[in-house]
């Protein structure tokens, strides 16, 4: 007992190390909302950089939990909804809450409506973070890659605009057919003989030499062929 006789004599040694050894003891106590927003937040470290997560709240009725260790996550599920299961080892205890991922990217949107067959101006969009699951068909990330393209059905206001909705080259149109060979371009005029959107071939009638020739959409009005 003599090695202790020096803590007792000097209770101000003694107090930190109770102090300690009660907080080993007792641990950390977790409210529901705690342990709800930790696991938010476990979960957003687990994801790419823009998606988002809404988690379903813990019952307020549960009770704080204690936790002498770390609080442990395991996802269970690789889909957009998902379940968390959080755990205690000591005192050891299970919780389990489900969430959903949201996948978001930039796009571009209506700022108004916008009837079918309607020219697209500059003031006609806004750039907005829409969800991916949301979109049918590939949407648009840049507002200046699609002015002047031709809407091809109606749009509603705050909708995210997707290529599928527009054509970039349409049927009638007077385009530039952008012809490269090594380092040279030469530019031409041509008749868009169908709808396309960017990237597609598409039917062009040479303004000039009346040769119908196929080409790649790459702008508004504009085509590319290689010599």
């Amino acid at each position: 007992m003599k090695m202790y006789d020096n803590f007792f004599r000097c209770p101000g040694k003694l107090l930190p190390l109770l102090l300690l050894f009660s907080a080993v003891v007792q641990g950390q106590s977790y409210n529901p909302e705690q342990l709800t927003e930790l696991s938010r937040q476990w979960l957003e470290s687990q994801l790419q950089a823009g998606d988002k997560v809404d988690i379903t709240a813990l019952d307020s009725r549960l009770g704080s939990k204690d936790c002498t260790g770390p609080l442990q996550w395991k996802r269970i599920g690789s889909s957009q909804t998902v379940t968390l299961q959080l755990s205690c080892g000591a005192p050891k205890w299970q919780l389990y809450l489900s969430a959903r991922i949201a996948q978001t990217v930039q796009a571009v949107s209506s700022r108004q409506n916008i009837a079918a067959g309607s020219v697209i101006s500059a003031d006609m969009l806004e750039q907005v973070e829409t969800e991916v699951r949301l979109s049918r068909g590939s949407l648009v990330s840049d507002p200046s890659s699609i002015v002047g393209a031709r809407v091809k059905r109606s749009l509603s206001a705050g909708q995210a605009i997707t290529l599928q909705d527009l054509c970039l080259v349409c049927k009638g149109d007077l385009v530039t057919i952008v012809s490269t060979q090594g380092t040279l371009e030469v530019q031409t005029q041509g008749i868009a003989q169908q709808d396309a959107i960017l990237g597609q071939q598409v039917a062009i009638t040479n303004r000039h030499t009346q040769k119908p020739l196929l080409a790649e959409v790459i702008a508004v009005k504009k085509v590319a062929i290689k010599l």
